[in-house]
């Protein structure tokens, strides 16, 4: 048995000894004689790399990596009057392309691409963690938007290289990483009240208990609701949030905290449009789903009340770190994560072709695992040794969806299940190091992470939901890679940085609706000669080799960053249309390649002034025509990815005159294609935000009180927002959603 073997298959109990030995073995006495003699020695706690100046809003990385973050004050002025999702934030980021059909980012559809990547693939993590479905789950709420942004110290947007104890999951295009804000270790109430168009309406309030006792315990409870109206058809969205944290210093050297959230959302779906339609404005808001019933199944499967989800989700975090001594330290963090729900949509061949029907995707699943690490800081840098496990269950793929027949009264009528299956759950076991060594002006560092993941394994049932599929199972398959990274950075001059970084990411199989689809295809893929096995076991984990090149010159009021990056992808996922068959389905078939240049700039030419602006080129192609497992050949070769701009330019200005502050930020994204054989073009555009707050700190005691003022799509400028929401569709139809329209929200907050 190797030493992997035997590591992996003891996660808990490893993780567990550890953290008793640690706790209260002889090390551990020793170490408590050792604060009697000197109570000054405090736990370790991370090192928080910011930019040049913790009050700016966005900051790059501080040694050359390719990462943007935006603080607490950021996340207040451009993460959105909802202050519900981190994505919003990171808009102004080089090579980022955010997009939302709801104007207060409450419901879906949302997309976040990454150096023409979609968010599919994108890692999103909460301190650290991947606090969602199964990593990059796209119809789960999870670590995108769990958490109120109040209740957030900040956002970290990784977007070439991720380093071995980061972006754990699969994170092939990048990470966003948001930091938790902890309870206060003084006394304080935080509230706001929002109002808006859309009949839009917002309350946020955080209670801190401060220190307890003698300093060795806090908390706080935080709550929200938030509500507005749709803003093309009938219906609304709507989001309520319960946080709560709980920190204890034990001793000196021993920190344990605890963070739980509870988080309900519903939302009314928007209706997508064609290519037909989106060349035609006037029809944006005339394409919508009905407010009544017509008595007509063809036509009520498009009744809003059939297009629309409810989703709850209940999460842990825990966080205990135990001190050595100054320099060495035991880092042990547990979650919990569960989400509950529905996803109700109309389907006119539901029931088979040309028989409308309603589908219902039932949603139950969880995760739960730990990172537990041995960090040290000696003079020469730092190093890290640790191990990360997690264990989710599916969806996805999803397991669990029923057909409804409409009644002529409107009622919904059970008629099959369109997917039902039993199956076993995802396991991640990943050892990993890092270190990074610094010497003079030269900082070089490097890490290894082993990927083990087991794939689940599937039995499938036949529409009465009680005969298993002969033709339709699969066998848990285990993957494995090696996953390094490398660095160095130089500082040439004290004023100029070069640097260069490498690393290589995962990205997971999208097994996406390929049961439903072989289900509902049967005959058509065994006259292919294609059965479900060969399909399924087609599915590879994409895999990506990423390097970054850049430099950064700072002078006095700012900084002026350039970076090259080129990355290429392998195994990587399409949902291809097959004329052969008549269908599309998921296939591992193509290799791609993504590059691209950077710049940044960054200038506060006078006090109270910033300025952030940046621009990006990129181009994410495929490497040559796809084959499809028919035999068809695809011509996708030298195309660029869909939904993939080349150019893109983003400006934000913050002025903070006496008691004023004016935020303006404006948002280029260049043409962009709604499929990979660029036939269906879409124009570019440019989006302008605004606002304006007023500080009217210590009116009636009452402390960092703010009347703000926010209007997004300023210039009310019609354009396609979303397409699709990943990049996987090659061929067949594609389904774009326009860009939300002038809103204007009203805000009152402030601190007691």
């Amino acid at each position: 048995m190797s030493f992997f073997t035997r590591f992996e298959q003891r996660p808990l109990w490893l993780a567990l000894m550890a953290v008793q030995g640690l706790w209260g073995g002889p090390a551990c006495a020793a170490e408590t004689d050792l604060q009697e003699k000197n109570p000054t020695i405090h736990a370790l706690t991370p090192v928080e790399v910011r930019g040049a100046s913790a009050r700016e809003p966005i900051a790059p990385g501080s040694v050359g990596e390719t990462t943007t973050h935006i603080n607490a004050e950021g996340l207040r002025l451009l993460g959105g009057p909802a202050q519900s999702n981190p994505w919003n934030a990171l808009r102004a980021a080089p090579s980022v392309n955010f997009q939302s059909a709801d104007p207060y980012g409450l419901g879906r559809p949302a997309s976040l691409r990454l150096r023409g990547k979609s968010s599919t693939h994108v890692g999103r993590t909460l301190n650290g963690l991947p606090i969602a479905g199964e990593p990059g789950f796209a119809n789960g709420k999870g670590g995108a938007d769990l958490i109120d942004l109040e209740n957030l110290q900040g956002v970290t947007l990784i977007r070439g290289p991720v380093e071995a104890n980061q972006g754990f999951g699969f994170s092939n295009s990048g990470v966003v990483n948001s930091e938790l804000r902890w309870p206060e270790r003084t006394f304080g109430v935080q509230a706001s009240q929002s109002f808006g168009t859309y009949d839009f309406r917002r309350s946020f309030v955080r209670l801190d208990t401060g220190d307890l006792g003698d300093h060795a315990a806090r908390g706080f409870l935080s709550f929200s609701d938030t509500q507005a109206d749709q803003w093309r058809g009938p219906g609304d969205s709507r989001r309520t949030n319960v946080e709560a944290a709980f920190a204890l210093d034990i001793t000196p050297r021993v920190q344990a905290r605890i963070y739980g959230v509870h988080h309900e959302v519903r939302w009314d779906s928007l209706r997508s449009l064609n290519y037909d339609q989106v060349r035609d404005e006037s029809l944006y808001q005339d394409i919508v789903y009905n407010d009544h019933l017509t008595g007509s199944a063809k036509d009520d499967i498009l009744y809003y009340k059939f297009n629309r989800q409810e989703l709850t989700n209940k999460a842990l975090i825990g966080d205990l770190r135990i001190a050595l001594d100054d320099r060495n330290g035991i880092v042990f963090k547990p979650y919990y994560w569960q989400e509950t729900g529905w996803v109700l949509s109309g389907s006119a061949n539901e029931l088979g072709k040309n028989k409308p029907g309603v589908n219902r995707w039932n949603i139950d699943h969880d995760n739960y695992g730990f990172d537990l690490h041995y960090e040290s800081r000696p003079d020469w840098g730092e190093w890290q040794i640790g191990y990360w496990y997690q264990s989710s269950e599916a969806p996805p793929p999803p397991t669990n969806r029923t057909s409804y027949e409409i009644q002529p009264d409107g009622s919904l009528q059970f008629r099959q299940w369109s997917t039902l299956a039993k199956t076993t759950r995802h396991k991640y076991m990943n050892p990993y190091a890092t270190a990074t060594w610094r010497h003079g002006a030269v900082e070089i560092s490097g890490g290894l992470r082993y990927m083990q993941y087991e794939d689940p394994s599937f039995q499938y049932f036949e529409a009465d939901g009680v005969t298993p599929s002969n033709d339709m199972r699969s066998e848990g398959r285990t993957y494995r890679s090696w996953l390094p990274n490398a660095g160095i950075a130089w500082h040439l001059t004290p004023e100029l940085l070069a640097s260069a970084h490498y690393g290589r990411t995962y990205g997971r199989q999208n097994w996406g609706s390929v049961a439903s689809t072989y289900t509902q295809n049967k005959g058509a893929f065994q006259a292919a000669g294609l059965d479900f096995n060969e399909i399924w076991n087609g599915l590879r984990p994409e895999q990506s080799d990423n390097y970054d090149l850049g430099l950064r010159y700072n002078f006095t009021s700012g900084y002026l960053a350039s970076t090259l990056y080129y990355t290429r992808y392998k195994h990587k996922q399409l949902n291809m249309y097959d004329p052969d068959i008549g269908v599309s389905y998921h296939q591992s078939v193509a290799r791609a390649t993504a590059k691209g240049l950077e710049l940044e700039l960054g200038l506060s030419p006078v006090t109270n002034l910033d300025f952030y602006l940046s621009w990006s080129w990129n181009k994410a192609s495929y490497d040559e025509d796809i084959t499809t497992k028919a035999g068809t050949v695809v011509p996708v070769g030298g195309k660029q990815m869909q939904d993939s701009p080349r150019h893109m330019a983003k400006a934000t200005a913050i002025w903070r005159p006496g008691a004023w502050t004016l935020m303006l930020a404006a948002n280029h994204i260049g043409a962009r294609f709604g499929d990979t054989e660029e036939q269906e073009r879409v124009e570019s555009h440019t989006v302008v935000d605004a606002g304006i707050y007023y500080d009217f700190s210590r009116f009636m005691g009452i402390r960092d009180a703010s009347l703000g003022l926010t209007v997004s799509n300023v210039f009310d400028k019609r354009y396609i927002g979303v397409i699709n929401s990943s990049d996987y569709a090659v061929g067949g139809g594609t389904s774009y959603y326009p860009g939300a329209p002038r809103t204007v929200v009203m805000s009152l907050s402030g601190r007691f």
